[in-house]
């Protein structure tokens, strides 16, 4: 005899049940957020330029790679990357296809030749740089970088783009872009201002080099000695040596050896301290020497010009002509 079911037996089978339920759509959700390219990747959030009709085309493409139908998934991306107004709607349509590899990887390239295509601004083109790199299309990558290093002829805007450049950890852009904005510099506070931004974006190299090119191009001991302020923020020992180095090779008198003997002495670089001490010294009494040679050769000249004097004097006393300056 079968015992019916309480009404309290009853709902203990439907509360696990629906316990169990909930637990499989937990467990779905989770593996949607953690697993890369599943389900989310074939729904990409609309933005202001995915218009509905734009959507829906993108809707039908991934239907296709979904059911591993490639050739049409590709043929239909083409055509809405034929048809997109803006680079923006290139790259929406490049995200709904985050979620496939190989098989959509010419509708990922038509997108970003696309998008490149119709890339204005700095902006677009380094977003389809990076979008391009991601999906391992580096000749379209390489493209997007030389148009927009190659777009941009003032020195700001170059510094701006190698900062973008370098928060995006895309060090060859940034490198590029610096050595591009240090063709433009044509003064010392540029030149300055290039050594500190490319050293705080790490591009140690060029700030390097920007910083013996500017002591280089100094002419005298004196403004060598007034850029060492300036080389504070850097670090660079080798700098302050070599600017000091460059200001004894200049020193052409007693007081340029003064001036790096108390600069050198300042930066604690003993051996320059020493050589311009001295050469500051041998200079001094090489001076000395000429002017003691050359003071009895100047009472000579002088006996000389006062002999001549007094005999112009007599003459013209003798034929009574009145001395010039009378």
């Amino acid at each position: 005899m079968v015992r019916q079911l309480s009404v309290k037996d009853k709902r203990k089978p439907l509360q696990k049940t629906a316990r169990l339920t909930a637990l499989a759509g937990a467990t779905a959700l989770v593996s949607a957020l953690f697993v890369p390219g599943l389900a989310l990747a074939a729904k990409p959030a609309p933005t202001d330029k995915a218009t509905p009709q734009l959507q829906g085309e993108l809707s039908k493409a991934v239907k296709y790679f979904k059911s591993k139908k490639y050739a049409q998934g590709t043929q239909a991306v083409e055509s809405i990357t034929s048809a997109a107004p803006d680079t923006s709607a290139c790259l929406y349509a490049l995200q709904g296809l985050e979620a496939y590899g190989a098989p959509a990887a010419k509708a990922k390239r038509a997108c970003l030749e696309k998008a490149l295509n119709l890339a204005r601004t700095p902006e677009e083109l380094l977003e389809v740089a990076l979008k391009a790199r991601q999906n391992e299309c580096f000749d379209v990558s390489k493209s997007a970088l030389d148009s927009l290093v190659g777009a941009s002829t003032d020195f700001g805007s170059l510094l701006d783009i190698a900062h973008k450049a370098h928060e995006h950890s895309v060090s060859e852009v940034a490198h590029v872009a610096m050595q591009k904005a240090y063709s433009l510099v044509s003064n010392v506070p540029d030149a300055l201002l290039f050594a500190r931004e490319a050293h705080s974006i790490g591009l140690d190299d060029l700030s390097r080099n920007a910083l013996k090119d500017l002591i280089e191009d100094q002419p005298s001991t004196e403004e060598l000695i007034l850029l060492l302020p300036k080389f504070a923020g850097f670090e660079m020992t080798d700098i302050v040596r070599l600017d000091l180095k460059r200001a004894l090779e200049r020193s052409k008198t007693v007081e340029d050896y003064l001036l790096v003997y108390n600069a050198s002495k300042r930066y604690e670089q003993d051996d320059i301290t020493k050589l311009a001490s001295y050469r500051g010294r041998k200079l001094t009494l090489i001076n000395k020497i000429k002017e003691e040679k050359g003071q009895p050769d100047r009472a000579r000249e002088k006996a000389l010009e006062e002999k001549e004097r007094k005999a112009k004097e007599e003459m013209m006393r003798a034929t009574g002509q009145t001395p010039s300056g009378f």
